[in-house]
């Protein structure tokens, strides 16, 4: 059936539209019938015509000036035929008019445009549809033929070139006193005249107020909703795809509210509701109808606005109460939805919603700050129906979505303290929180920024949980405590009386003092403050030798060219004053960068250079505050995120992005920024060089021979600001430069000039000639037979 409206619906043509007429000019004549050509074409030639300021009524035509034709008013109910035809061709300026045809003669009405004629005989023909559709339904009381006439009368309506609310009006109006006075219409009959309505909703854009106020009356409570449920399926769907302003078109709001409260309230059909967000979808991935989440949210938080503000009430105006009948509201006029009902279907609508993931991400910001009144907050159904969702967000693989629960700026409440157990609307004793919290720290890609989000949003929470002995919450509180997440020193003091206050907890907070005091005494024993692994070292190798020894100062580690994994993050997180380090060219990927981000936050170079990593481990850098150098060339980086990095890193003075996609988008600018020498860390030219500074302290590494040109020339120095420690394995960078010269080589430098429109032979030229210098900086003449055997089966 609902695929028959749809058809009905399309097949009806636009065409041009015309409002109703009631008083216009006119060219009025009289016609008497001849039945022979020869009286036809004198009548034709002696035909006189008057000028009239002609008045529309519901049953008769008059003019104001009275005389001629008009002396007497043209009552409607007398004429046989209407119709536009040619007046005659002697006369050019005058090519066609409406014709009234009567019983004794015809009427010629001549316009001064052929629109202005065409809306004449459009409204005319509208005024006499109607009067004798009220003639037949008062001359017969037959269900059958009032139904037929009904019917008749919308199809009149939704055919007629006419585009006024007032033809919708009269329309309603008949229908609605034909159904109040005639109580034996049977339901067949019903469901006809409201199946016919139907395809009106489509037609008008947007829909009358009475119409849709119509509608309404038999969702709420009429008789046949179950079949206005699946007559008005295709209008409503036609509403929520376009973009309406329902602020201003608030009717129209209110009718998809009662259609979907219809739509729940079918209990022979439970699916009706998934089937309909799903129909409201479509069933690919995406939707592609960017206007339906933003109406559907709106007639939902509307519809809860409506049931728990005791200010928010439906009132109907006068006329529609007239149109509808006054014993469908209450004495006061108002039309209250109980909350209970409105509970159980919009939070199922907002559920079922939830679960498509092209709409959770837009879901997200309209949920942050919390869009529904006190009053359903309080209440306790309401808050467990929204834990489904709540659960949904947590789990989302999205951070932005994740976000949504917690507060958008200070003072501000959000999901995660309204549902947590020391607030006054929490729904159960913490059950739900303690779900959204794990689920959140599964999802979190960055534990200490999640960890330091629910400390400065609900740490009385963790308090009160910890002291009703739950361990998971134990748990959470030592980390907070000893990742130093809680600032202010009173709630500081507060959480670690709290924390020894519980057996297990009082456990955890001496074996966080033994780390502490481990921690102290590895960094008094020394150790090395640089290190450099050899090439083709593996995760194993990692582990075997920073467990041989104090690396309490170990500042600067090199594991550039290595075999090394993100698996041996674990190992490099145990480095309390890791400052610098190299991870050029290894096999290391997202999870290990996301572990040394949440831990190493003394971090100040970087270099990622030809690394596994993407754009979701690259966004946990933002957690690095001390970071000054970054190198991510030949990395999957985003433009998008590499603006969020320059954004949230102040000190972040050089970093590398050539061969990314961020590169491709800085069109004209330089994408390789080079650190000032007196600036500590790794940057795009220079490497932490094991070899320099004081070696009593330093392992050496078959990788200190990796030193810069510049360590083997005469004009070696120290670097200021770094205490006298150089920098191996140097990035070689490659400067894009605007310039019209060559790409040639510096040979006092790793720097590899070559123009932005160079092509793929000058970027090789330029590479050899990186690749054939040796070790001390000093040009080759060619590769010999073994290098080259060498080179290409040894690893990069």
């Amino acid at each position: 059936r609902i695929q028959i409206l749809f058809e009905v619906m399309n097949s009806l043509e636009p065409g041009s539209k015309y409002s109703l007429v009631q008083c216009g000019e006119l060219q009025v004549s009289h016609v008497s019938p001849h039945k022979r050509v020869i009286g036809k074409v004198f009548g034709s030639i002696n035909r006189r015509w008057e000028k009239h300021t002609v008045m529309l009524t519901d049953t008769q035509l008059y003019s104001q000036e009275k005389y001629g034709i008009f002396s007497m008013p043209i009552f409607l109910d007398l004429i046989q035929h209407i119709d536009v035809v040619t007046v005659s061709t002697w006369e050019p300026a005058i090519n066609s008019a409406v014709q009234l045809r009567f019983t004794d003669g015809i009427v010629l009405l001549q316009a001064s445009s052929p629109y202005e004629r065409d809306q004449w005989f459009h409204s005319l023909l509208w005024k006499f549809n109607i009067l004798n559709s009220k003639k037949a339904l008062k001359l017969t009381s037959c269900p059958e033929i009032i139904a037929k006439e009904l019917k008749s009368l919308v199809n009149i309506a939704l055919t007629s070139q006419l585009h006024d609310p007032q033809i919708w009006t009269d329309c309603l109006v008949m229908i609605s006193n034909q159904l109040n006075h005639t109580n034996s219409l049977p339901p067949n009959a019903l469901e006809e005249i409201i199946e016919a309505l139907g395809p009106a909703l489509g037609q008008l854009n947007p829909p009358t107020p009475e119409l849709c106020d119509f509608f309404s009356r038999y969702c709420r409570d009429g008789p046949c909703a179950a079949t206005a449920v699946v007559v008005f399926a295709p209008g409503v769907h036609c509403i929520l795809k376009h973009n309406v302003d329902f602020g201003r078109y608030t009717y129209i709001r209110t009718f998809a509210r009662d259609f979907i409260i219809a739509l729940a309230s079918q209990d022979t059909c439970p699916e009706n509701l998934p089937c309909f967000i799903h129909t409201m979808h479509s069933p690919g991935a995406r939707c592609p109808h960017p206007r339906v989440l933003p109406n559907l949210m709106a007639v939902f938080l509307a519809a809860i606005w409506s049931a728990f503000d005791t200010k928010c009430t439906y009132r109907r105006n006068s006329s529609v109460n007239l149109l509808l009948g006054s014993n469908r509201n209450d004495s006061n006029g108002n039309n209250k939805l109980p909350k209970e009902k409105v509970t159980t279907c919009f939070m199922r609508m907002i559920d079922l919603c939830s679960q498509h993931d092209d709409w959770v991400k837009e879901m997200a910001p309209l949920m942050q700050p919390i869009p529904f009144p006190e009053e359903a907050l309080k209440y306790k159904p309401f808050v467990e129906g929204m834990a489904c969702v709540l659960k949904r967000f947590a789990g989302d693989n999205r951070a932005e979505v994740r976000e949504c629960i917690f507060p958008m700026r200070e003072g501000k409440e959000s999901w995660i303290q309204l549902i947590a157990p020391d607030h006054n609307y929490c729904p159960d004793n913490g059950e739900i929180f303690c779900q959204i919290v794990r689920i959140l720290l599964d999802k979190a890609a960055v534990r200490r920024k999640l960890v330091r989000l629910l400390g400065h949003s609900c740490l009385d929470a963790f308090r009160l949980m910890v002291i009703r002995g739950d361990e998971f919450f134990v748990k959470m509180l030592s980390e907070m405590v000893e990742s130093d997440v809680i600032e202010d020193k009173e709630q500081k003091s507060e959480a670690l009386s709290t924390l020894r206050s519980n057996p297990e907890g009082e456990r955890l907070y001496k074996a966080m003092c033994d780390r502490q005091t481990a921690l102290s005494k590895l960094a008094q024993l020394g150790g090395p403050t640089k290190l450099a692994m050899p090439a083709h070292s593996t995760d194993s190798d990692v582990e075997k030798i920073l467990s041989s020894g104090p690396f309490g100062n170990l500042e600067k580690l090199s594991l550039a060219f290595t075999c090394v994994t993100s698996d041996c993050a674990k190992h490099l997180v145990k480095l309390p004053n890791l400052q610098h380090l190299n991870l050029w060219c290894t096999q290391f990927g997202d999870s290990g960068l996301c572990m040394l981000a949440e831990h190493c936050t003394r971090l100040r170079s970087l270099n990622l250079c030809e690394t596994l990593v993407t754009d979701e481990g690259l966004q946990a850098l933002t957690e690095l505050k001390s970071l000054t150098c970054l190198n991510l060339n030949s990395t999957r980086l985003s433009a998008q995120v590499f603006e969020e990095l320059i954004s949230k890193l102040p000190h972040l003075s050089s970093y590398d992005i050539r061969y990314t996609e961020a590169c491709q988008s800085k069109e004209g600018t330089f994408i390789s920024n080079t650190i000032d020498k007196q600036t500590n860390g790794v940057s795009s030219q220079s490497s932490p060089n094991v070899s320099g500074g004081d070696k009593s302290n330093t392992v050496e590494s078959p990788f200190s021979k990796y030193r810069s040109h510049s360590e083997d020339t005469d004009e070696e120095s120290e670097t200021p600001g770094t205490n006298g420690v150089e920098w191996s394995l140097n990035v070689p960078t490659i400067a894009l430069s605007t310039a019209n010269n060559d790409n040639i080589v510096n040979s006092n430098s790793n720097h590899l000039p070559v123009r932005r429109q160079s092509t793929p032979a000058a970027f090789l030229s330029a590479t050899r000639e990186f690749l054939f210098r040796d070790l001390g900086g000093n040009r080759k003449m060619g590769p010999s037979k073994e290098s080259q055997k060498a080179a290409l089966s040894s690893k990069p």
